[in-house]
């Protein structure tokens, strides 16, 4: 008698043991399932457009894949780079060269949001060289030495808050040495 009591008592408080047990591996099964979940592919396109006055000078578009999803991110998760190493001479008693990179750098992250938004973190780095005999010199009031190169750099790191298939076209900056502006647009559009 005094083992089937035993029992009863066992059973009564291993029984409820048994439910919270099986309820944390559900749970522990359904994060798991969310940390598994693959991202949104969302196609990320940039076009960076100069004008000169009203005139358009140049669109550049760029254009990449990348993989949004819910969780926290910290890093950029895409990153593009384009462009060419121009030899640059170093002055001294051993005449020296060395490289520099010109081009287009970009940095990209997406996060998913709610309401069918996405969080897109850009950052954006462009260098290019003016031409011998430009304007740039005269309002310098400077000469190259050497014949070295002049190197415009514009550099932009933004937030954005988009929808599937919108644009926005928030940064816009002017040349310090020819007046040319250039105009970023961004736009997504989700990959099913």
């Amino acid at each position: 008698m005094k083992t089937l009591i035993y029992l009863c008592v066992l059973g009564a408080f291993c029984l409820p043991l048994q439910r919270v047990c099986a309820r944390e591996k559900s749970q522990e099964k359904t994060k798991s399932e969310e940390r598994t979940r693959p991202g949104i592919p969302i196609k990320v396109q940039i076009v960076l457009s100069e004008y000169d006055g009203d005139k358009k000078i140049s669109s550049m578009p760029y254009s990449f894949v990348t993989l949004a999803d819910d969780r926290f991110w910290g890093t950029y998760n895409t990153s593009l780079r384009t462009g060419v190493r121009i030899p640059i001479e170093i002055d001294g008693k051993d005449q020296k060269t060395t490289y520099m990179d010109v081009g287009l750098n970009i940095d990209c992250g997406i996060k998913t949001e709610d309401e069918g938004r996405y969080f897109v973190r850009l950052t954006l780095e462009r260098s290019s060289l003016y031409p011998s005999g430009s304007s740039g010199d005269e309002k310098l009031g400077t000469s190259r030495p050497n014949s070295q190169p002049l190197v415009r750099q514009f550099r932009t790191s933004e937030n954005l808050i988009l929808k599937d298939g919108q644009a926005s076209e928030n940064i816009m900056s002017t040349d310090p040495l020819n007046g040319h502006v250039i105009r970023v647009s961004v736009s997504i559009n989700v990959l099913k």
